[in-house]
């Protein structure tokens, strides 16, 4: 497939780049931008379209960066050759690696999500840093999680921050955005999954909970935790900490719990 030369900065196609990089309102709904090798690595070998690649000219001097290029040529996707400086323009990290690609990911909802066996549930609730949420999906796809889910009043997981902090994960975990809790109440309740809320020092702890049956986890704000009374039914459960520690970061809690579901899960499986 031959690569269209870009020049001018004011190019439809990096415009469009520029309002999903900003996370502007206008922004197609459909599309996420993946930057970065490994991102871009993950995306490639995802089942969603690439809908364009944009790279720099110096992009395709290492082997990773040829591979994809081949695989790109492959899948007959259109590709777009422009320089380092109107590049720099469409980048939304400090250091470009010289390669980014728009995905066309359809937005997914809760209810047409057929339930999995032994379901395994992230929920993200008013989580308001991408790294984090980001750094949550990764973890989630890690320990084997089923989805994911963020309500209302979290950060977009489509963000370029978010989608670069899973590592690309997110182009392989469902990822539901904009549920309520009791959405996702009704959602478990249909589908005979347990869920749970994290809190400080309330209910039981995390290692002592059951985690190998099918269950759904709500994690809270940075900030605030969890408050509400949609939440005050949900069954707590928390990670031991030192004394005169209050808490820890969300997303190394959720990593904690996810990857105790996992051990439990695997020691199950071990025993048969």
């Amino acid at each position: 497939m031959s690569v269209s030369q870009l020049t001018s900065r004011d190019n439809p196609l990096l415009k469009t780049i520029r309002l999903i990089s900003s996370g502007s309102r206008r922004a197609p709904s459909q599309l996420v931008l993946a930057e970065g090798i490994r991102v871009l690595e993950e995306a490639t070998r995802s089942r969603y379209e690439i809908e364009a690649v944009v790279f720099s000219d110096d992009f395709g001097s290492s082997e990773r960066e040829l591979a994809l290029l081949q695989a790109w040529r492959t899948k007959g996707v259109r590709l777009f050759r422009t320089g380092a400086k109107v590049f720099q323009s469409v980048s939304g990290v400090q250091s470009p690696q010289g390669a980014l690609a728009l995905m066309r990911v359809p937005e997914k909802i809760l209810s047409e999500i057929a339930p999995v066996p032994n379901a395994l549930i992230l929920c993200a609730c008013e989580i308001q840093d991408p790294g984090n949420l980001g750094t949550l999906i990764r973890a989630a796809a890690a320990a084997g999680a089923t989805m994911t889910c963020t309500t209302k009043g979290t950060v977009s997981a489509r963000s370029p921050k978010s989608v670069r902090a899973s590592a690309g994960l997110f182009f392989h975990l469902p990822v539901v955005e904009h549920v309520e809790i009791t959405e996702l109440r009704n959602y478990c309740a249909r589908c005979s999954i347990r869920l749970y809320r994290t809190g400080t020092q309330q209910g039981c702890a995390h290692t002592e909970t059951d985690l190998q049956s099918p269950c759904a986890i709500v994690l809270g704000n940075e900030a605030a935790g969890l408050s509400g009374s949609d939440l005050a039914e949900i069954p707590a459960i928390h990670i031991p900490v030192a004394e005169g520690v209050e808490s820890i970061n969300v997303a190394m809690a959720g990593t904690i719990i996810l990857f105790e579901a996992s051990r439990q899960r695997q020691n199950v499986a071990w025993r048969k």
